[in-house]
């Protein structure tokens, strides 16, 4: 083996080596929350949380909550932030003139005195909440990628597949579809949730688990609207909104990805509606 050759093989096991190391590397990442001055605090919570746990479900990034609120009136105190880690909070504005939202994603590190930022316009503030995990996850990429090389974040975006069996309401966090009439059904860790209707609708849920785990309980937490019966016309849904039991899913883990078995609502019976029970099969999007 001549001496050229050999120091061009030498060379690209170099390489090699070296994008193990930067593929194979970790983020740890502060989270602060959202800011604005235009959504109530039930909102800001919902979606606060939802950004922390799409967050918790990206590969090689270490988040670390630092939320004290769920809503922040003004933006994080970047004194306060570490050296040792990026930090990251959003900002959430209405647009006066066209009722659109605008959301601006920050990153802050500290420690080279840098902070990048992402805008994104949306029609409506539910479309924030509608963003899948890996519109955060590109998001969250190209920030940092401002100033680390690209491939040091090639393994943010692969994907780890769950084998873990059900234990608690964490397992099943992430989001949901599979309705006709329902857009997305979000299952935040902790216990709670939201379901966004394709008629605009959002309704907050609780999540439960039997004792022996057979059986995840997807309860509807707060008073009911008309628009939680799409399957009713109309004004015989805004009659039944008034005294309406709680609409609940009881529902089995299929596989890591589907959950099977039926939604307990109201179904329409000739010019009246009966409580009743319809076949649901959810798949998990992300």
């Amino acid at each position: 083996m001549n001496l050229k050759f050999k120091k061009k093989i030498q060379f690209i096991f170099i390489l090699f080596f070296l994008s193990i190391k930067v593929i194979s590397q970790d983020y740890s990442i502060d989270y602060y929350g959202i800011v604005s001055t235009e959504i109530d605090a039930n909102m800001a919570k919902m979606t606060s949380d939802l950004y922390y746990t799409q967050l918790n479900e990206i590969n090689n990034l270490s988040i670390t909550d630092m939320r004290n609120e769920s809503l922040l009136n003004s933006v994080p105190d970047i004194n306060t932030f570490s050296e040792k880690k990026l930090s990251f909070y959003t900002v959430i504005e209405k647009n006066q003139n066209d009722d659109t939202w605008t959301t601006i994603y920050h990153v802050v590190n500290k420690k080279n005195n840098e902070e990048h930022t992402k805008r994104k316009q949306y029609d409506s503030f539910y479309k924030i909440l509608m963003e899948s995990k890996n519109i955060l996850k590109d998001t969250i990429r190209s920030l940092i990628e401002n100033d680390t090389p690209s491939e040091a974040l090639r393994a943010v975006e692969i994907e780890k597949p769950s084998n873990q069996p059900i234990v608690s309401t964490e397992s099943l966090s992430g989001t949901w579809t599979g309705e006709e009439n329902i857009n997305k059904i979000v299952i935040l860790r902790g216990g709670r949730g939201f379901i966004i209707f394709k008629n605009g609708a959002s309704m907050n849920v609780t999540i439960s688990i039997s004792e022996d785990e057979s059986e995840i309980i997807i309860s509807q937490n707060g008073k009911s609207n008309a628009s939680f019966y799409p399957e009713l016309p109309r004004n015989i849904a805004l009659q039944a909104a008034l005294s309406a039991e709680p609409i609940f899913w009881s529902l089995k883990l299929k596989n890591n990805n589907t959950l099977t078995g039926i939604k307990n609502t109201l179904l329409p019976d000739g010019d009246k509606y009966i409580s009743g029970n319809m076949d649901v099969i959810w798949t998990k999007v992300n």
